[in-house]
């Protein structure tokens, strides 16, 4: 009943810092600015000149009848309406999260007498999940308006929603239900106010045995919800899984809730945990992101007691050693037993017939372990200094992905290839240009960090090449077995698709799977 988008890399250039877009509706050009500080301003006009025809496109019919019950239901909102309970109720289950969003937002238009006692009620678990957080949104007043201090806006309303949800199985849902299912129990937590003391125990005595669960989704919103409710053994079960986890994305998941948890520490674990942020130095994100970090590190140390300050002091006060990306995955490889020089003649006749029953868990474990996350975006985790591997899966066969891995400086793509700068003196420079105007060249000799920036003076430059060698190093099979090799491909030919058929069969542990639909914020 929505629209998803795809993006598409149609241009690039060296240096090409575009500001502005438009498309002239009268000749159907691209127009497009390029500028910004201290650089030359540029208008380019980008034309078609192919075979392709470059009629409109049709409609897209796909999908039709769904958008159309989507908009009737949507037309139940904003006032209410005697037919609305009735006529939205069957779609409050429907299998598209978006016809689910427009009946359940309908339905809290309508006078909550009305159907509350049915959301009470019901038994469907799709629809008794979306009829409950319905419920709990109209009953209290939101967190930015209630205090902490005060008490929970219905606590009547509170226990029953509390009571409806403990009824749904957990062994009955699907993987995307579960995330629901944590979704309302934090709505209502800070819609109606904390639970009593005797209704945080019987949740703990809930939902501890289900952590961890099966996919990293669940085991996020399971984290966050047993700190809310201090559970004494999550601080355990989230830094075993923060030491297993092959990105800094999952990592960070659990650090963060864990900053608010008083309950269940021992001395190791509060010195694993504040041990983390030394390693964590080295972590790359936004403009924003050091300062985040520093936010989650001091919530955590208000946690601390006197006595835990003076234990923790010398990792507290400790200064952490920086290493990039690259250098942290090189000692990585380094703790790992050399196992063979792979060649791709010995691994394509595998990969062309080995890829079923794989693991899709070990695959992406080893994604990480060999340093891929450092560099490649996956799947909406890892780093960006490379191209996303996310649709490798429809540009590589099998053998053309384990060439670019085993031989990475044979082919080297124009948007990644760094250039050798030789200097009139014989030195060379080596990294991408950023900058290519005037009488200077500005030159990012560390790709992990855009702020190492080398300026050079034309005149002083003998030459610019190519650089013949990929960013990419070589041996990064070569401390793996041949099982192991064949899970990290399929776990890259799928897309990061845990239900992909590579990953069927006895073999596959899917229990391990993701939900399809993991959509958290309705």
């Amino acid at each position: 009943a929505a629209y998803r988008g795809q993006l598409e890399l149609f241009l690039t250039g060296t240096p090409l810092p575009t500001t502005a877009t438009v498309v002239n509706p009268r000749d159907g050009a691209l127009y497009f600015v390029t500028g910004g500080w201290r650089i030359q301003t540029g208008l380019y006009r980008l034309t078609y000149t192919g075979r392709e025809s470059t009629a409109p496109a049709g409609p897209d019919t796909r999908g039709a009848k769904a958008r159309v019950l989507r908009r009737q239901l949507e037309r139940f909102q904003g006032h209410q309406d005697p037919r609305a309970v009735n006529a939205v109720w069957p779609y409050l289950g429907a299998p598209d999260r978006f016809v689910r969003f427009a009946a359940r937002v309908a339905l809290e238009w309508q006078d909550p007498r009305q159907w509350s006692a049915r959301a009470l009620a019901e038994r469907e678990p799709e629809r008794a999940i979306t009829a409950l957080l319905a419920l709990v949104r109209v009953s209290g007043r939101d967190a930015l308006h209630r205090q902490p201090t005060e008490p929970a806006a219905n606590p009547s309303v509170e226990q029953a929603v509390l009571g409806a949800l403990g009824r749904l199985s957990w062994n009955g849902l699907t993987e995307s239900q579960r995330l629901e299912l944590t979704r309302v129990y934090a709505v209502t937590f800070t819609r109606l106010g904390a639970p009593d003391d005797a209704t945080r125990q019987r949740l703990i005595a809930r939902f501890d045995p289900l952590f961890p669960a099966g996919s990293r989704e669940v085991n996020a919103e399971l984290c966050q919800m047993l700190v809310y409710l201090q559970a004494p053994d999550v601080a355990r079960k989230a830094l075993a899984l923060v030491a297993k986890a092959p990105t800094q994305e999952e990592q960070i998941e659990y650090i963060k809730s864990l900053r608010m948890l008083q309950t269940g520490w021992t001395p190791a674990l509060r010195q694993a945990y504040f041990t983390w942020f030394l390693k964590a130095a080295g972590y790359r994100g936004g403009a924003s992101f050091a300062g985040f970090m520093r936010l989650i590190r001091n919530d955590a140390l208000t946690t601390l007691s006197p006595e835990e300050r003076v234990g923790l002091k010398p990792i507290l006060d400790a200064k952490p050693v920086v290493q990039s990306p690259l250098e942290a995955m090189r000692q990585a490889l380094a703790g790992h037993a050399f196992v063979k020089h792979w060649t791709v003649n010995d691994l394509a006749p595998f990969a062309a017939h080995g890829l079923h029953d794989r693991s899709f868990t070990r695959g992406r474990q080893l994604f990480g372990a060999v340093g891929c996350f450092a560099c490649h975006r996956f799947n909406n985790e890892g780093g960006a200094v490379g191209p996303d591997l996310t649709t490798a899966g429809g540009r590589f066969s099998p053998r053309d992905l384990l060439e670019a891995i085993v031989e990475p400086s044979k082919t080297i793509s124009d948007l990644y290839a760094a250039v050798n700068i030789t200097k009139l003196d014989g030195d060379v420079v080596t990294g991408h240009i950023v900058y290519l105007g005037g009488e200077n060249v500005q030159v990012n000799t560390d790709m992990f960090d855009p702020s190492q920036i080398v300026t050079l003076n034309r005149k002083q430059i003998k030459s610019i090449e190519l650089s013949k060698v990929s960013p990419m190093p070589e041996g990064l099979l070569d401390v793996l077995q041949q099982d192991e090799v064949l899970d990290l491909m399929a776990y890259v030919l799928s897309g990061g698709d845990p239900h992909n058929k590579m990953f069927g069969g006895a073999g596959s542990r899917l229990s391990q799977r993701r939900g399809g639909d993991t959509g958290r914020k309705e």
